[in-house]
């Protein structure tokens, strides 16, 4: 059961998915006005997009650029030396990061996904569908 609307010397079907021309949205108009401003961003984002910026250090009287990620990483390192409290936050990150895992453990790294199968010949495979391979 359709209602035809007439505007402007068109015929327009006004149904399922099809609202009247009066209540359709004007071109350049948005659905959700008061929606997600763009350009929001979360706190994780904001502090990757900061971390990932490059700076120049100065490493052994050489310049450097790196970034900030990897110069904090590599100041934690070199404190690490001298302090004991730093030596325990590196220790921290590089177990937070899975370097304390013993890889070849399977009880701290898991078991594989899928186990490979002994390889088949065609005969094995075609008798498990109950067929053979025919002569010619």
């Amino acid at each position: 059961m359709k209602k035809s609307q007439t505007t402007s010397n068109t015929s327009y079907d006004v149904g399922y998915r099809k609202p009247p021309r009066a209540n359709q949205f004007r071109k350049g108009q948005t659905g959700n006005p008061r929606g997600r401003t763009p350009g929001g961003e979360n706190l994780l984002s904001e502090f990757s997009r900061y971390v990932s910026r490059s700076v120049k250090i100065n490493d052994g009287g050489k310049i450097r650029t790196v970034t900030i990620a990897q110069a904090v990483i590599m100041k934690n390192i070199n404190a690490a030396m001298k302090s004991q409290l730093a030596m325990g936050n590196v220790f921290r990150l590089a177990e937070a990061s899975g370097e304390f895992v013993d890889r070849t453990d399977a009880k701290q790294v898991g078991r594989p996904i899928a186990v490979p199968i002994r390889s088949k010949n065609m005969e094995e495979f075609l008798a498990e569908f109950g067929r053979k391979i025919e002569d010619e």
